[in-house]
């Protein structure tokens, strides 16, 4: 026994040396384990009685857990800063700021230097290197955090400017800050004290160590320290800093003025526990209970009060076990019964985080005295023996409704015994709950004792203005109204809101619908002369004016909160099916959509961003008439099915709904006497077992689809959580969304009748307005085009013409030059003295020259006349030079219908004559042949002349005007008809040879 009061004395002695050497104490965090962290820095003044004053308070919360990473096994500290925000605690109104959901307004531009970054620390994950030796920390990932920061910043739609300027502030001063927060955690400094300056206290408990320093007097400096550590474990419990500095200028509070301003941080650990798997047990063991089924209820959504459920009955030990997925700390519901039933169901709240094993024993009848065992023990006895003694949740609780008030048997004596005794109640169990564990308890239980408060309020409000009809109000309630308004009055939404908490969601529902409700001034008159009126239970969900009701909600709300209910706003607007699209609708759409975009850009929370987004993205797919949803059912036989397989043969009514037993008998009443549609009856749950035992019970008509609810909800998939109809022809596409299975029937009877072309008439004049603009269109173009061909064939014409000039122009510059070579040989036979050959001669040349008069005159002649001149003129150059001449046809060539330019060959047989034959000495021949090659006429004039040196000589010294002019007509022939027109000439060895291609023309 003596032991330990030494271990404690050397403990102590060690503490002091430490303080003396003033050195550094080194503390670790532990492989697997989390740690959550709460920071605190405020600005204030203090009163004489110790009052904080004009207090300024940011508050973090850092999550940290240290890991070996994959695969490179390194050991890095993982930061992030899930909670961020500033406030002026006890203002009034209440002045807060959260940086995770920053102000709602279009343009965020914070009023204070620091929300150039604050912003951007929240939910960006800091990776930290930690030296175990010295626990030094340095940042491993800057560039990725840089980048999420840039990203994050690129959605809010700030300029480049500004953009650059944030993000240089993040970098310089926020990533300090965040590491200067960690590094305090594992290097605590022992400020060197004066012990005659300072009241100094040491004390270690539980391997605890606990240092306090107070300064005996104020002045400038240190005012006071303290800090405890583990020792064991080596992590920080707690820190705390205050410092003390006089102003220039003092400040006027109170009619007092304080010229000494106080700076304090506070670190203080929230929890500490071993990393686990989101999965959440609950079991238990109930002996008594008639009806087995056990329902459990959690929050899943970001938004909302709708829980999450999953059922199972009572094995043949009256146990039962549950197994489900929970993301984030909260209440979760035990309930006993069928869920449908009119009797109270008994209720047993829990307060659960992921990875928790619950587990509880009951016997008897309701109230049951219940053990509790597994985690969080103490806190599952403080929830159940408070609602055993003021029967706060003794009711049918419908997990699906917005508000549970509604349906509460509580009465006002009853409300206030609960909120009267609520402090002492809890306080009994302050020590033995975890301290976070315990506010967030404590605070639920507030938030939903605020929402009997305002539904008392809001009912008593109801009955003064409505005076007919019954109201829930018994006369023997009596109702202390200004005791329920200063309660209420007494509560700052903000302080008490748990961001996973179902009951402060549903206060801050009620308090905005309470807010509409009291202010309305104005109320619509029906038909029948009676007020239209409604409660605050539903006043907001019936506020049409989408902007109006935003502007209200961030007057009253803020942070989570106001988020969350302007989200439950949106999902609504968005959700909505409206029979018939309308300008209103239109509008009413860009409204929500125009608001759901500045939340996506402004809000700080990815998870909170991903679920709106996976609405969105829903909502869009459904836009278009052929989607059809691919997720798995599963009908009565236990088979998977899809939605697509009931299309082909039928159009089908899709009956979407969340109660298994709404409206099933009358849908399959239709189911009956439709036997040309199909039916199907989608529904969801928990349990497939349970349904399949209901299914082979009800015998139904229509075919049935089960979605096991697990993984996704029917809200995730139709386009809309609650109840309704989608009709399809037998092709997949989606004729029209419904309400009412009658309109839904009228809808596939038309898709079965013959396509009519029904016009109305707003539609057949803008048909007729399209046509005619079309028509005028046409008839304009028409024109224009009519012009531009006139156009063009007057200048084709011009050029064609002109062409045709030049062609007469050439032929009469050959027929002159002909005349005077056959006139030459003529002269040449009269001074050679041969009358005889003269004679015949200038007989054979007579006809020759009607022939070349003629064909002069056309532009083109058959290839037998144009060979039968050739040949004429042939006889008489035979006259006069000695030579032998041939003329071929090819046979596949028609002579009298191919026709060919008029004096096409003559020049060039005239050239073989003259410039070839004449000076040759020896046989002279001359061969014109003419054959078919594929689509053309080739024409071949040989001889075997003098041979091509003498030949250029001669050339040199003659012009070959009638050659030069052939060429020139074969070129404006291709160039006004389009055709291939090629003349070659080649020097043999002896002789020469004119190749003519022309293209062959009938």
């Amino acid at each position: 026994m003596k032991s330990i009061p030494t271990i404690t004395l050397l403990l102590l002695l060690v503490c002091c040396s430490s303080f003396a050497q003033n050195e550094t104490i080194l503390l670790h965090p532990e492989i697997g384990k989390k740690y959550i962290y709460q920071f605190n820095k405020s600005t204030y003044h203090l009163s004489k009685d110790e009052k904080k004053l004009d207090e300024v308070l940011w508050t973090k919360i850092l999550e940290i857990e240290y890991r070996t990473t994959e695969p490179d096994n390194k050991k890095l500290l993982f930061v992030t800063v899930s909670k961020n925000t500033l406030q002026k605690p006890g203002e009034i109104p209440f002045a807060y700021r959260d940086y995770e959901y920053p102000e709602f307004q279009n343009e965020y531009y914070g009023r204070v230097r620091t929300d150039a970054y604050e912003n951007l620390v929240c939910n960006i994950l800091f990776k930290y290197e930690f030296n175990e030796e010295t626990s030094e920390l340095k940042l491993y990932n800057r560039d990725e955090v840089l980048l999420a920061a840039k990203k994050r910043l690129d959605k809010k739609a700030f300029d480049q400017v500004s953009k650059d300027r944030r993000i240089e502030a993040f970098n310089t001063k926020a990533i300090p800050q965040i590491t200067k927060y960690v590094q305090l955690l594992y290097q605590v400094n022992n400020e060197l004290v004066d012990p005659q300056e300072y009241d100094i206290k040491i004390a270690t408990k539980d391997h605890v160590l606990s240092v306090l320093n107070r300064r005996l007097e104020k002045k400038p400096g240190i005012y006071a320290l303290k800090y405890s550590v583990d020792n064991q474990e080596k992590f920080l419990r707690d820190y705390q800093i205050i410092l003390q500095d006089s102003t220039k200028r003092p400040s006027f509070i109170d009619e007092n003025y304080y010229s000494i301003s106080y700076s304090e941080q506070n670190i203080e650990l929230v929890s500490i526990k071993a990393k686990t798997s989101n999965r959440l047990t609950v079991s238990g063991t109930l002996r008594g209970l008639v009806n087995k089924k056990v329902t459990l209820a959690l929050l899943r959504n970001s938004y909302g009060t709708e829980l999450y459920q999953e059922t199972t009955f009572l094995d043949e030990n009256n146990s039962f076990h549950f197994e489900t997925e929970l993301e984030h700390p909260g209440l979760v519901f035990l309930l006993f019964g069928q869920t449908n039933s009119t009797i109270d169901l008994p209720t047993i709240p829990l307060y659960a985080e992921p990875g928790s094993n619950i587990n509880l024993t009951a016997n008897g009848e309701f109230p049951w005295d219940v053990e509790f065992s597994g985690d969080f023990n103490e806190a599952q006895e403080l929830l159940y023996n408070f609602n055993k003694e003021h029967n706060w949740l003794k009711q049918r609780m419908n997990f699906n409704a917005v508000n549970w008030w509604w349906i509460s048997n509580m009465k006002f004596a009853n409300l206030k015994d609960a909120i009267d005794n609520l402090d002492a109640k809890t306080m009994a169990y302050k020590d033995v709950i975890p301290e976070y564990v315990f506010d967030f308890i404590t605070n639920e239980l507030k938030a939903n004792l605020m929402c009997g408060v305002l539904e008392f309020l809001s009912t008593w409000e109801y009955k003064q203005r409505v005076k007919w009809g019954r109201v829930y109000f018994p006369e023997e309630d009596l109702v202390d109204i200004d005791y329920l308004n200063k309660v209420l009055n007494k509560v700052a939404l903000h302080e008490i809101y748990n961001e996973y908490g179902v009951f402060s969601r549903q206060f801050a529902n009620s308090y905005l619908s309470n807010y509409f409700q009291t202010v309305k001034k104005v109320y619509d008159v029906s038909y029948f002369g009676y007020a239209t009126m409604t409660t605050a239970t539903t006043e907001l969900r019936f506020y049409s004016d989408l902007p109006n009701k935003i502007e209200i909600a961030k007057t009253l709300l803020a942070g989570p909160a106001l988020y969350g209910q302007i989200a439950e706003m949106l999902v609504q607007g968005k959700t909505t099916i409206d029979k018939q699209e309308s300008k209103a609708t239109i509008f009413r759409q860009n409204e929500v959509d125009k608001y759901l975009d500045l939340i996506l850009r402004l809000c700080n929370d990815p998870e909170f961003t991903q679920s709106l987004e996976n609405i969105i993205h829903t909502q869009s797919q459904w836009n278009e008439k052929d989607y059809v949803p691919d997720t798995k059912f599963f009908n009565e036989k236990g088979e998977a099915e899809y939605l697509k397989d009931f299309f082909g043969e039928k159009p089908t009514i899709f009956y979407v709904t969340e109660r298994w037993g709404a409206g099933r008998y009358s849908f399959d009443e239709l189911a009956e006497k439709n036997p040309d549609i199909n039916f199907v009856m989608v529904v969801e749950g928990s349990n497939y077992q349970e349904w399949m035992d209901y299914m082979s019970r009800a015998e139904p008509v229509a075919n049935q689809l089960f979605l096991l609810n697990t993984d996704v909800s029917i809200k995730d998939i139709f386009k809309s959580g609650s109840r309704h109809i989608i009709v399809y022809d037998n092709n997949g596409v989606r004729l029209a969304f419904a309400y009412d299975p009658q309109d839904a029937i009228n809808y596939a009877k038309q898709s079965l009748q013959p396509k009519k072309k029904e016009l109305n008439k707003s539609q057949l004049q803008i048909i007729i307005v399209v046509l005619l603009s079309i028509l005028t269109i046409l008839i304009i173009g028409l024109l224009l085009w009519k012009w531009r061909v006139r156009q063009q064939f007057r200048k084709e014409e011009q050029k064609r013409r002109l062409r045709e000039l030049e062609l007469t122009a050439i032929r009469s510059q050959m027929n002159p030059h002909f005349l005077f070579n056959s006139l030459n040989s003529v002269q040449n036979l009269v001074q050679q003295n041969k009358g005889r050959e003269a004679h015949l001669y200038l007989s054979d040349f007579a006809g020759l020259i009607r022939k070349v008069l003629n064909n002069s005159e056309k532009e083109e002649v058959s290839l037998a006349e144009e060979l039968e001149m050739i040949q004429q003129y042939l006889n008489l150059e035979k006259l006069r030079f000695n030579f032998y001449f041939e003329i071929g046809v090819d046979d596949k060539i028609d002579a009298h219908n191919t026709q060919i330019p008029s004096m096409l060959m003559q020049p060039f047989v005239e050239n073989a004559i003259l410039h070839g034959l004449q000076n040759k000495n020896g046989e002279k021949h001359l061969k014109i042949d003419v054959t078919k090659k594929d689509a053309f006429v080739l024409i071949t004039i040989t001889d075997n002349g003098i041979g091509r040196t003498a030949a250029k000589e001669i050339q040199q010294q003659k012009n070959g005007k009638g050659t030069k002019l052939m060429k020139e007509r074969l070129e404006i022939l291709q160039q006004k008809q389009g055709e291939k027109y090629a003349l070659t000439t080649t020097d043999l060895e002896e002789g020469t040879r004119v190749q003519i291609i022309l293209p062959e023309e009938k």
